[in-house]
């Protein structure tokens, strides 16, 4: 558990490292003592956790960078971040540049090759070196593991006001405004001219120094990459800016529209920094129309920028060196709002383990692939950052589509009115979905032009109406669980939902050329607030169903913020501010409002700030439909409340928190198998008694994804009770359906500065499998004055089994293991072996980013393939291709919805599907980046039919469940086609439900 913290005596920075170090000197103090002796005869005395050794054969990059973590601790854990900018911090960086190069030369690469050098918060560097070249780095034992670098993409006027903060005895009345505090923004560049940036005068010094020896800390000017690149001094508001795309522009040719520098070229960096740290009371105008005042969430606080984005995405290389200059340059809190749709851990994810270690505040977009289940990916599915979900605010901009017959339709503008004029269906102009060139201008000129929603951008829609002469644009959803957003469109618009739009679409039908529509522009309109987004990705978590996300939700909707006025192409220039949604502009208020908190508490460490926006955080959401009750899965504990008075039980003042050490951290990763600490580090954090198993973890919400029959957990408190006083805590269970939740003790009493710790023993009372169920436990003060809110959430399974096994020959045998929560009948059953169904095709357009293809018959950069689907157990889709093609999969159902993708980087992709519906598939092959074409490929089917009666057998296998049983299941398979790939399946089945699959592989 977490140790006391004394509160009676703040400290700063260096003495939580100090804290931090002495954990890392007794573990090697006990490692010295209890190692063995090596062959010399000497005490291996490792200095820290031994991070693990490598693993496998390293993925082909398409670009031919690759990322390499060295095992080495990196700095920040001897020096911490205070102590990285010293002498013997120096010493210490060059010789880990020396052995960089060294690994390059001996892998017979060379030391120029190398692009970004890490030490401060990870150790390695990344290259541009041959597949051969980066898998002999890999195979040395002084090397973590070698990633190939992929892109990654980028993921307020009433913000302050509905988060409370401008109330009376509020965060800013009470001096809480993130003054002395340093915001650094990973993001895609900043206009440094903006308003919401100036130094008015009254700023004080930074309470850094940005050092710009090797690499400039206020990079703008470079006018001859681009005339437009204004020199620009950095002040003590915008104290620094770095660009740190080095393999960016190492890889992708600089466009023409594009600053080679700090300078932002998309918008979304201005965007995110103006909300987290811009200044208070900046006046906002959209096409000349006043959209009131804006102010960021800590608009005292300083702010750096590291341009670690372009236009296409961000390399993870580059991104992980923004960490580690941001770490170096002292930042106290990061906003990364940036993320994949992958789990697997990367480089960015091990930096800023070692970050939040030394205090670092980190928040970061939860992702935009909402409102399916388990969309959250990597960096915000592991628990030393803090995930933000996206929902709305109070107000939106609302504009009206009013048709000729008098009826009004109300959506979302932030645009000026048009007409009246004809109304035209785009569907009958040449492009439903208003593809740029595609609209007749014989048939839109001087018209306002109804598109639907998909396959491009929205703001590309409008440019293809204003490009065919269009006066407006009524923009309508594909289906009506789509947010409707403000753009900053080419053309005046309004942004309706489906059901309206279908009325809109039969008007015209109906009305002919007589069909007429006045668009009135977006105006402030009061909305519902603390709905839930439908783009806000959703748990449960799928890197460790142990952990929800996300951890937070905050607004995210239409936020008004910067922008750049010289955005790149395809979006609308001129303009200093725009209103657009995602998690991207979520995360940033809880990056304001780690400022503050940071500003209250310099000695709070990460996780005691996440613990507090938590703890405190209220449950009045509502899921997209805005109506039904929000759960975790959607909200994580709940939308932040940092604001009202700053009382005891506010953010500022929690009256308990969950901290969590670094050994606790590391513990996690040892349980959850993330491959980040080698076996004999996680062995000996067991011996010490850190939790590894996942549901152990110490931070503030409870999850346990696989529960079989009962469990306890145990977590830790701390008091940071604003008096001196005893307070007397008592627990009140919400239990989730169908469980039985006890907590021992249920009561205890802390003075500030001492810890508790207890136990939650959930059970299973009636709950049915492989369905999440959800509570609450919530720690009350006797005197009414601290309410500690954790959520819970619990899925049962009744049996435990592999997910896959495998076996090879013509005919073969094999067994696994059951085991059994439930009493009752069983039944183990076979399905297939189904043998592979390949289908061929070609690529034939070099390079198609935008997906989906808004042509399914263009032959170019994306195929499109057909599956019927019926009575199938599972089905499963793979394509492999080495070299330096990206091939990805996106996988529709018949009414044109994607429901599942595969977009790892390269070539390696697979989808598969359980108990898929009966219906007619359609995979969309898209050539993300097909260097080499045209490019042959093979895409690979497996139908497991859900009857039996196939090659595989269940020879034996128990007929009955009993509670804590465990059964054997032999199968086995003949007739095989030698050198064929097969695949079936058993399944798992109590007297009336299939509990679940363990997949079968075979090779013929």
């Amino acid at each position: 558990g977490a140790s006391s913290t004394n509160q009676s005596k703040p400290h700063r920075k260096g003495d939580m490292r100090r804290s931090i170090l002495t954990l890392l000197s007794v573990f090697a103090l006990a490692i010295a003592v209890l190692a063995p002796l090596s062959a010399a005869g000497a005490a291996e005395t490792p200095t820290g956790l031994e991070l693990a050794a490598p693993k496998g054969e390293v993925a082909k990059s398409p670009n031919g960078s690759y990322i390499v973590v060295m095992k080495a601790e990196p700095l920040i854990v001897e020096f911490g971040q205070d102590g990285l900018d010293t002498k013997q911090a120096d010493k210490a960086r060059a010789k880990k540049d020396k052995k960089h190069n060294a690994v390059l030369v001996d892998s017979g690469a060379s030391a120029s090759d190398k692009v970004n050098s890490y030490t401060n918060a990870v150790d390695g560097f990344s290259a541009l070196v041959s597949h051969s070249e980066a898998q002999a780095m890999a195979d040395r034992d002084d090397v973590l593991a070698v990633y190939p670098d992929e892109l990654r993409q980028t993921t307020t006027d009433s913000s302050p006001e509905f988060l409370g903060l401008t109330d009376s005895a509020g965060a800013w009345q009470t001096g809480y405004d993130g003054e002395g505090v340093v915001i650094g923004i990973i993001d895609t560049g900043i206009w440094p001219e903006h308003a919401s940036f100036a130094d008015d005068g009254s700023y004080p010094a930074p309470p850094i120094t940005l050092d710009d020896s090797l690499q400039s800390a206020c990079d703008f000017g470079n006018t001859a990459a681009n005339p437009l690149d204004a020199p620009f001094t950095c002040s003590n508001k915008l104290i620094g800016a770095r660009q740190m795309l080095a393999t960016y522009r190492a890889v992708i040719p600089t466009q023409p529209f594009e600053y080679d520098s700090a300078r932002d070229d998309n918008g979304h960096g201005t965007h995110t920094a103006s909300t987290s740290g811009g200044n208070a009371d900046v006046l906002a105008t959209i096409f000349g129309v006043d959209r009131g005042i804006v102010s960021g969430i800590a608009p005292r606080a300083h702010i750096v920028m590291y341009k670690g984005l372009g236009t296409l995405g961000g390399f993870g290389s580059d991104l992980a060196a923004a960490i580690d200059q941001a770490v170096f340059d002292g930042v106290d809190v990061i906003n990364y709002s940036i993320g994949s749709s992958s789990f697997a851990i990367g480089p960015d994810d091990v930096a800023f383990l070692f970050a939040a270690a030394d205090g670092v505040f980190v928040a970061t977009s939860n992702g935009n692939s909402g409102p399916g289940a388990a969309t959250t990916g990597s960096p915000a599915s592991v628990p030393w950052l803090t995930s933000v979900g996206a929902s709305t605010q109070a107000r939106t901009f609302q504009g009206t589509a009013v048709l000729g017959d008098g009826s009004e339709y109300f959506g979302a503008s932030i645009t000026a009115g048009a007409g009246p004029a004809t109304l035209i269906d785009s569907a009958d102009a040449g492009s439903e979905l208003c593809v740029p060139g595609d609209l007749d201008p014989l048939l839109v000129d001087g018209k306002i032009v109804l598109c639907k929603r998909g396959a491009i951008a929205r703001i590309a829609k409008s440019e293809a109406v204003a490009m065919a002469g269009g006066v407006g644009m009524i923009l309508y959803n594909a289906d009506d669980g789509q947010s409707e957003v403000t753009d900053n469109h080419w053309v005046p618009s309004v942004h309706i939902n489906n059901t309206d739009g279908v009325q809109v679409k039969a008007y015209i039908a109906s009305e002919g050329v007589a069909a007429s529509a006045d668009i009135v522009g977006g105006v402030y309109t009061p909305t519902q607030g603390s709905v839930m987004a439908s783009f806000s990705s959703r748990g449960p978590n799928g890197l460790s169903a142990d952990i929800i996300k996300p951890d937070v939700t905050a607004p995210g909707v239409n936020i008004l913020a910067g922008n750049t006025p010289t955005p790149e192409p395809g979006n609308v220039p001129g303009e200093l501010f725009q209103a657009i949604s995602g998690t991207s502009m979520s995360s940033p208020h809880v990056a304001g409002v780690f400022a503050l908190i940071k500003q209250a508490h310099p000695d709070w460490s990460a996780a005691m700030a996440k613990s507090a926006l938590m703890t405190t955080s209220r449950q009045d959401v509502t899921k997209e439909d805005a109506t039904t009750a929000a759960d975790p899965f959607d909200m994580g504990a709940g939308h932040i409340a940092p604001g009202e008075r700053v009382h005891k039980g506010s953010a500022f003042q929690p009256g308990l928190v969950y901290d969590v050490s670094f050994f606790e951290y590391a513990g996690f990763t040892c349980g959850a198998d993330l491959g980040i600490f080698d076996s004999g580090s996680c062995a000996f954090l067991e011996a010490i008694g850190v939790p590894t198993d996942p549901s152990d973890l110490n931070v503030p919400s409870i999850a346990i994804g696989e529960l079989a029959g009962t469990q306890t957990i145990t977590r830790t408190v701390t008091s940071v009770a604003d008096d001196n006083g005893w307070r007397t805590y008592t627990a009140a269970v919400d239990a989730p359906a169908g469980f039985d939740v006890t907590v021992n003790p249920s009561t205890f009493r802390l003075k500030s500065g001492q810890s508790a710790s207890y136990d939650v023993t959930i059970t299973n009372v009636s709950a049915p499998a492989d369905t999440w169920f959800f509570g609450s436990l919530t720690w009350e003060d006797k005197t009414g004055n601290y309410s500690v809110y954790s959520p819970i959430a619990v899925n049962a399974t009744l049996l435990g089994a592999p997910d896959s096994v495998a076996g090879s020959g013509e005919s073969g045998s094999t067994s696994f293991d059951v085991s059994f929560w439930y009493n009752g009948d069983y039944t183990a059953a076979p399905h297939g072996l189904s043998a592979n169904a390949p289908t061929d095709g070609t690529i034939n357009q070099a390079q198609d980013q935008s997906f989906p293809s808004t042509d399914p018959d263009d032959g170019g950069g994306v195929v499109w393939i057909d599956f019927t689907v019926t009575d199938s157990a599972m089905v499963r889709w793979t394509m492999v291709i080495p070299g330096d093609d990206d091939i990805d999969l996106y996988l529709h159902d018949s009414s044109g919805a994607i429901i599942a993708d595969s977009t790892n980087g390269g070539t390696d992709e697979l989808i598969e599907l359980i108990l898929p519906a009966n219906d007619t598939y359609t995979m969309a092959v898209h050539g993300w980046s097909v260097p080499n074409e045209p490019l042959p490929f093979t895409l690979n089917y497996w139908d497991v039919p859900l009857a039996s009666g196939g090659s595989l057998s269940v020879d034996s296998a128990p007929t009955s469940a009993t509670i804590g049983s465990v059964g054997t299941i032999d199968i086995s398979w003949t007739g095989l086609a030698a050198g064929e790939v097969y695949l079936g399946a058993v399944s798992h089945s109590n007297a009336s439900d299939i509990l679940g699959f363990t997949t079968v592989e075979v090779d013929g």
